[in-house]
């Protein structure tokens, strides 16, 4: 009885482990599958086949048309120049393309149907391919057609290399010798893929294993260096966050002729020099770069706006909100390389100083908003032209200055108790399932705060209105810019005063008559100016100079003149030739540059180190009993009275407490 029983338990345990294995077997089957053959890299060719098992008469195929995180539609269909389906035995199926991304096959009685099509890879960007004979980069966006109704089913891709070529990676789960798995399509879109003679450089940061990844490295980068500073960089990251949201991280770092980088959920894609090692101001933008990818693991991979959360690769995707994904990101690319000692403070204040003045100096902030810019973005940010300055702002380097601004604002009105570190916390506690709209974003930096926040919103995002420069800048150490408190110029006053004195021999100075010139070409012409009045345009060639020919550049040339001189202009445009008469102005030269206080108190000091994360000082030998004198200590008692009224409040009922207490 006891055998008889043991034998059923044993027929009854094989049966479900041949269900389970049918059933993984069924669950294969119904993949999509790739083969990447790389065998004509050195002609800038890719072919991939793509095998699946239709259902029902006809298959629907579809390529996505941008690639997320990139917002454009790059049509990347135009790349593929030959397409044929077959079934098992090879036989031709019919296949007739009915939109500008999609084809449908004419299934018959197929049981297996192979989709082969030829790419064309010589783009060298983040958000597209190119390969070589040296190896191959390719994003899954512009590689992999998918059948439009299957995009939640498993995708699998199998890279045939070249014989001399050794490694690929990827951060797709690996399940054999250079194959790959992703869960969907959306997995395999976000995981670019690299293959070629690859250098891998592993570390680990709370607990995860990461890479380094050197495409094209020739021996002029110290990868073991590199690694050890990004080490430092994802800690710093991952310290501010508080959470190590994946299981693995992938930094593709390919060395070509290119630049920029695209974010990934557990991949950064970079192209840089290969001269950038050596050269540190360089390499100092290669891990500025590298931070702010990284940076977006967490806001805007996982935090999203919410019109990003589901993609739609066929269509453009809007959203008022990528000031927060790109500009946030952009602040915090170098507040994380001084937080982990990669840059010094000057370093970091330097940054800050670039991002103010190209906002500031550039036109398009009066006539754009930091709301339009992001919600614009598909048909402006990526196809600039020479009027651009002029009518829009970028959401980088502007969301970066309103960033850093709202930062210092939290700061000085919670006593520096807590920050945009605590909004970026918060949100991605409440929002990284659901997404996020301008409305939640603005609630949770009101109520980290402690104060209604919606007004300096409106102004400073909604509106063109000029960002301000207010007295929370001072409270955490850093003198405004002088142009935005409207000081004089002092250098144009002297250079007045030169020019009054001595103006037989010297020339007064940058003049300008409203257009920027490169050698003797008009570039860009200034709304409202002089040269905009007379009906100058980018293009224009000025031949010549009161009769005389300019031969070489023209601003080198007016420096013989002077402020209010007439000159008058022979101009080229097209075929015919015309003359102008121009009055020389000054060039306005306005001080947006930003410093660190002089004689900062220690309290100011001790906010900066909070902020930066700076180590504490050394010990004074004798004690320190200087109090401050300092003009930002007004301003630090303002925004103890501005903030905190409830503290004083709070205060003032416990003293009725203790005294109703001695009654």
């Amino acid at each position: 009885m006891i055998r008889l029983t043991s034998l059923v338990l044993l027929i009854i345990l094989c049966c479900s482990e041949r269900q389970t294995a049918l059933a993984s077997q069924t669950a294969d089957d119904t993949q999509l599958s790739y083969v990447v053959d790389l065998g004509s890299a050195a002609n800038r060719y890719v072919h991939v086949t793509l095998a699946f098992e239709p259902t029902g008469d006809t298959s629907e195929l579809m390529m996505a048309v941008w690639t997320p995180g990139s917002y454009l539609v790059r049509e990347y269909a135009r790349h593929i120049d030959s397409l044929e389906a077959v079934d098992q035995q090879g036989n031709p199926l019919p296949i007739r393309k009915t939109r500008k991304n999609r084809w449908v096959v004419e299934n018959g009685s197929a049981e297996q149907i192979k989709v082969s099509y030829r790419l064309y890879c010589n783009e060298e960007s983040v958000r597209t391919n190119f390969v070589n004979r040296e190896y191959a980069v390719l994003n899954g966006a512009p590689t992999f057609l998918t059948l439009a109704d299957r995009l939640e089913q498993a995708h699998t891709v199998r890279l045939k290399m070249p014989t001399k070529w050794k490694r690929s990676a990827t951060s797709l789960e690996n399940t054999n010798p250079h194959e790959y798995r992703a869960a969907n399509f959306d997995e395999l879109v976000d995981s670019p893929i690299v293959a070629g003679n690859l250098q891998v450089y592993p570390f680990e940061v709370g607990g995860v294993p990461h890479q380094l990844v050197n495409v094209g490295e020739e021996g002029l980068w110290d990868g073991v260096q590199a690694a050890a500073d990004l080490k430092k960089l994802v800690l710093a990251h991952q310290e501010m966050w508080g959470n190590v949201p994946y299981k693995r991280y992938l930094f593709l770092n390919v060395l070509c002729d290119g630049g920029g980088g695209l974010e990934h959920n557990n991949s950064t894609l970079v192209l840089s020099s290969i001269w950038t090692f050596r050269d540190r101001s360089r390499y100092q933008r290669w891990l500025s770069l590298c931070s702010h990818e990284f940076f977006h693991t967490w806001n805007v991979r996982r935090l999203r706006p919410k019109a990003l959360v589901n993609y739609d690769y066929e269509n453009e995707v809007y959203t008022g909100g990528l000031w927060i994904a790109e500009g946030i990101t952009s602040y915090y690319q170098d507040l994380a390389l001084v937080r982990c000692g990669l840059i010094t403070k000057n370093d970091f204040l330097n940054s800050l100083n670039d991002e103010v003045g190209n906002v500031q100096r550039t036109w398009g902030r009066k006539v754009q908003s930091l709301r339009d810019s992001s919600f614009d973005t598909w048909i402006k940010f990526y196809r600039p032209d020479e009027n651009s300055r002029f009518t829009r702002i970028s959401y980088y380097a502007k969301g970066a200055v309103a960033a850093w601004l709202l930062d210092m604002k939290i700061r000085k009105l919670t006593r520096n108790r807590k920050s945009l570190d605590d909004v970026m916390r918060q949100m991605y506690e409440d929002f990284s399932e659901s997404g996020f709209t301008a409305d939640d974003f603005r609630k949770t930096a009101s109520d980290v705060a402690g104060k209604d926040l919606s007004g300096w919103f409106t102004r400073a995002i909604d509106s063109t209105e000029e960002l301000d420069f207010d007295r929370s800048l001072k409270y955490m150490g850093i003198e405004p810019p002088a142009a935005a408190s409207k000081k004089p110029d002092n250098d144009e006053k002297d250079d007045a005063d030169a020019t009054s004195n001595d103006r037989s021999r010297f020339s007064s100075g940058s003049m300008t008559i409203g257009a920027r010139i490169s050698g003797t070409q008009v570039s860009s012409v200034v709304p409202d100016s002089q040269a905009w009045q007379l009906g100058l345009l980018p293009g224009d060639e000025i031949l010549a100079i009161n009769g005389l020919r300019l031969s070489g550049s023209f601003d080198q040339r007016i420096r013989q003149y002077h402020v209010g001189d007439q000159i008058e202009l022979l101009l080229s445009r097209g075929n015919r030739m015309f003359s102008e008469t121009v009055t020389l102005e000054k060039r306005p030269r306005e001080d947006w540059s930003i410093r660190w206080t002089s004689n900062a108190s220690d309290k100011t000091e001790a906010r900066i180190r909070d902020w930066l994360n700076l180590p504490e000082p050394k010990p004074q030998v004798e004690p320190d009993t200087e109090m401050e004198t300092d003009a930002d200590t007004k301003d630090a008692d303002d925004a103890d009275a501005e903030s905190d009224a409830d503290e004083s409040d709070s205060k003032k009922n416990k003293k009725k407490r203790r005294k109703k207490k001695q009654d």
